[in-house]
């Protein structure tokens, strides 16, 4: 990133967020966007108020000070000549106190007006709310005004309008200064013309305001009578350093310690792969820690060095108050609300109960007391404390900066290839067979999804559907290696091995299907092995070993047909550089304050927060939402994109396919019926119309479960329709009857819209260990459901079933047979899925993991058991 952005995150972020959250406000609260924008001017006029005061004063005081000391200084000038003239110059600067940089003093007001000024800009400009909304007789808030019109010639009016306003205060604000001093402010208003004349009519109104705000401003101060310059405020030093001590622990702890523990988390999830150039995600944290730098350490500090005879009294005691209790926030209440999204959102909704709120605002005011007491009797101690906070922070902050170095040192955040490079070969005249591992689709939804759409039941003729199927885990890194490797790689067996690291054994299961069809003389593609090598974007370098195995990256690499993602890469910039710091915030404040922060998980964004004036927003109903989940896109666009990889071909050499996709994981709301990604999206009134499909032989599925149960559904029914699709392209082009396809899960997902998967007794419900296994054989005809008890480590088996003789795991030598499934199956469950920090030699490090145990039909509640010690 070039300097002139960490510049922008340092001095106009802060600025350009404190304008959209008081934008975000005033729209929830008006509907309006024209009132939005005014009271953003009045808010943001009313707390520059002192700033300005203070700066007019400097002003003031330094024209003052010229005009006292020109009668003079002409003197010198028309009496001395070169080096002589400048000596004598500077000794009588120096004897008024006079220093040259003082002249930047007579520009205080327009240094403080050019950050502000871009801070609007950047909000204002790119404001997609605004579009096609009209304020009086401005036609469109997003576009020039274009109020006056000749011909085919449009002026834009408001421009002009502010022109003059400005102006005006201009000249009363100079009414007694020097007539270059009244040239230059009018040269100041027409750069301002020039740089705003074509700009969106709402950014030019907001400056409009401001110039109104301006002129009413300097009225009152000229009417004023002369009050003599109050003497600079020395203060304490003592309250000079806690204030600055804990601005400065503010700034760690929300741009740097915060930002810096959620990316130690998982720092490749958080590439951006839809960025024109993808990065280090060390960037967002980088970005992060200069705009909470920019608030807390520039502008705070600014606002107290200019208001320090009135402000800093009471900023002693606030500023330590705020500082220790955002830490205690932090690290005392620190609720988490299921897995958060690389879009910094949670699964649950961010609410407490007025228990926890009240115990929060309890210890925080506990803390707040202390600390006055402190400040008022010994505010030695008190620097001592401030110094201990700062200090933690800095700790922890450079821990995980050095944890993100490390994780981040030898990652390569690139693919191996462009969606031209994958050319996927199947024959017509040979066998072909296909392991699609849909990640997380749930087996327990395919009757309601081919009771609801018919059509994408027929495309799915010749499938046998096993809905008695259980995985060995409830995450990718548990239950993965299984359904890849077979059952010498479930989490027991994983366990036993127990001198090696899990990424080999992980990695080994990954290479067992491709390696015994290529060493069997089949032309063997892979695409997205799920953690291999235990990487976010595939290392699918894991099959450079063997010549005959082509291995691809699919996710993120293919364009977006329906331009979707036409600025998704920018968008979900922007989107990651804000909110690191709005989380590392929302994680400071109280309990009361978090959820308006959070506010859905937009961060007051309010181009993602609204759309228009007449669209509900992501959260207000689990029917609705509002903007595009592109990662939901990038898995969806692979599952599109499968008739353009394939390439048929009437070479009888057999040919094998196996890979991954994410659009059943990765879930959002999908416009219904048609089951696609939108830019807005409403089923309230299908969903309605649509009960009946909720109920399938007796059987609800209760998708009001919440916000993301319909999500869940929509994208397991929009991956079956793009299979679906496919199915009809391998049978155009005579690939589908002679091809083996097994569609199977790693996992079920972690809703609970089915009773009957609920185990009574164990607080636990089967559908989390219950993925999709369905089957289609060779010349396969009509659906059939068979409740054969099965698991997804069944899959190797399906896979080589009669077509390779004596089949082995090449890496073992043990057999890959028909296992025998009668004794109970163990089942690993544990939320320690992170594989960046899950990476030691055994899964057995979760305090709270546990076993559990199901043998032969997963809906008899007495087939099941729970273990709570370690079963390794």
């Amino acid at each position: 990133m070039p300097w002139p952005q960490y510049l922008f995150f340092l001095l106009v972020e802060p600025l350009r967020l404190l304008f959209e959250v008081i934008f975000f406000y005033a729209y929830k609260f008006t509907g309006n966007c024209g009132l939005s924008i005014t009271a953003m001017s009045l808010v943001v006029n009313f707390l520059l108020l002192p700033l300005y005061f203070r700066a007019d004063k400097l002003e003031k005081e330094q024209n003052d000070k010229k005009k006292a000391m020109e009668p003079r200084v002409k003197l010198i000038k028309k009496a001395f000549r070169g080096d002589e003239r400048v000596m004598m110059l500077q000794a009588y600067y120096r004897q008024n106190n006079y220093r040259s940089t003082d002249v930047l003093k007579e520009s205080v007001s327009l240094f403080l007006q050019i950050p502000f000024f871009i801070a609007a800009y950047s909000f204002l400009s790119g404001l997609r709310i605004l579009n096609g909304i009209p304020l009086g007789p401005i036609p469109d808030l997003g576009a020039p005004d274009a109020l006056i019109k000749l011909g085919a010639v449009s002026i834009n009016l408001l421009p002009v309008l502010m022109t003059v306003i400005n102006i005006i205060s201009g000249f009363i604000y100079s009414e007694k200064g020097h007539f270059k001093d009244k040239i230059k402010l009018i040269l100041i208003a027409l750069v301002f013309l020039v740089l705003l004349y074509n700009s969106p009519a709402g950014l030019v109104f907001y400056w409009t305001l401001n110039n109104l705000f301006s002129l009413c401003k300097n009225i009152v101060v000229n009417n004023q009578k002369d009050k003599t310059i109050t003497p600079t405020y020395t203060g304490s030093a003592t309250k000079r350093n806690i204030i600055l001590l804990s601005f400065a622990s503010m700034a760690l702890l929300t741009g740097l310690m915060i930002p810096a523990e959620v990316i130690s988390q998982n720092p490749s999830e958080l590439v951006n792969t839809f960025s024109s150039e993808i990065h280090s995600p060390l960037l967002y944290l980088i970005n992060s820690f200069l705009c909470a730098v920019g608030f807390f350490l520039l502008w705070i500090p600014l606002f107290y060095y200019l208001t320090r005879d009135k402000s800093e009294k009471l900023l002693a005691y606030i500023a330590p108050i705020i500082a220790v209790n955002s830490i205690i926030n932090y690290i005392a209440f620190n609720k988490n609300f299921g897995l958060l999204s690389k879009k910094l959102t949670y699964d649950y909704a961010v609410s407490y109960t007025n228990t926890e709120i009240m115990v929060n605002l309890c210890v925080n005011l506990a803390s707040a007391v202390i600390i006055v007491l402190l400040a008022r009797k010994l505010a030695h101690y008190l620097k001592y404390l401030v110094i201990l906070a700062l200090t933690t922070v800095l700790f922890f902050s450079i821990m995980y900066s050095a944890i993100i170095v490390i994780l981040t040192s030898e990652h390569n955040y690139s693919y191996a290839n462009t969606a031209e490079d994958i050319k996927i070969p199947m024959t017509t005249t040979g066998n072909n067979v296909i392991v699609i591992m849909m990640d997380r689709m749930l087996g327990a939804y395919i009757p309601y999804i081919f009771n609801e759409n018919p059509n994408v039941a027929e495309q799915f003729d010749g499938f046998t559907y096993y809905p008695n199927t259980i995985s060995f885990g409830t995450h990718t890194n548990f239950a993965a290696p299984a359904l890849f490797g077979g059952y010498e790689y479930t989490p027991e067996m994983i366990n036993a091995r127990s001198d090696e690291l899990l990424v080999n054994k992980h990695n080994e299961a990954l290479r067992v299907m491709p390696t015994i069809f290529a060493d069997n003389g089949w032309i063997v593609s892979v695409g997205d092995p799920p953690y291999a090598n235990y990487e976010w974007i595939p290392d699918v370098s894991i099959y450079n070993d063997n010549d005959n195995i082509q291995a691809y990256n699919l996710s993120g690499v293919f364009n977006d047909r329906g331009n979707l993602l036409s600025n998704a890469g920018e968008d979900m910039e922007i989107r990651l550089n804000r909110d690191f710091f709005c989380y590392g915030m929302m994680k400071s404040f109280p309990y009361l304050i978090q959820p308006l922060v959070y506010s859905d998980g937009s961060y007051n964004y309010i181009d993602h927060y609204y759309f228009n004036e007449n669209t509900s927003y992501a959260g207000e109903s689990i029917h609705t939402q509002v903007g595009l989940y592109e990662t939901f896109i990038s898995e969806y666009l692979v599952l599109e994109s499968l008739n353009d990889i394939i390439t048929p071909s009437d070479n009888p050499q057999n040919c094998f396919f196996m890979f991954s996709n994410g659009a059943t994981h990765e879930v959002c709301h999908l416009q219904e019926p048609e089951y696609e990604p939108a830019l807005v999206v409403d089923n309230t009134e299908y969903d309605e119309q649509h009960l009946d499909r909720l109920t399938v032989n007796g059987v609800y599925m209760n998708l009001e479960y919440d916000y993301m149960s319909y999500a869940y559904y929509q994208c397991n029914m929009a991956t079956c329709i793009q299979l679906g699709n496919w199915f009809d392209y391998l049978r155009e082009n005579g690939l589908y009857d002679n091809t083996r396809i097994i569609i199977v899960a790693d996992h079920g997902n972690m809703q609970e819209e089915f009773d009957d998967l609920i185990v009574s007794g164990m607080d636990f419900s089967a559908q989390c260990v219950n993925p999709i296994l369905m089957v289609k054989d060779f010349g396969s005809t009509g659906f059939t459901t068979s409740y054969d008890f099965m698991t997804n480590a069944d899959t190797p088996y399906l896979a080589v079933n009669g077509l390779i003789d004596n089949p082995v795991n090449p890496f073992t030598g043990n057999p890959i047979t028909d296992y025998n499934k009668l004794d109970d199956q163990l089942i690993y469950i544990s939320n320690l899925w992170n594989v960046n920090t899950n990476n030691g030699t055994t899964f057995a490090n979760d305090p709270d993991g546990y076993w559990v145990s199901v043998r032969n039909n997963i809906w008899d509640d007495g087939n099941w058991n729970i273990y709570r010690e370690s079963s390794e």
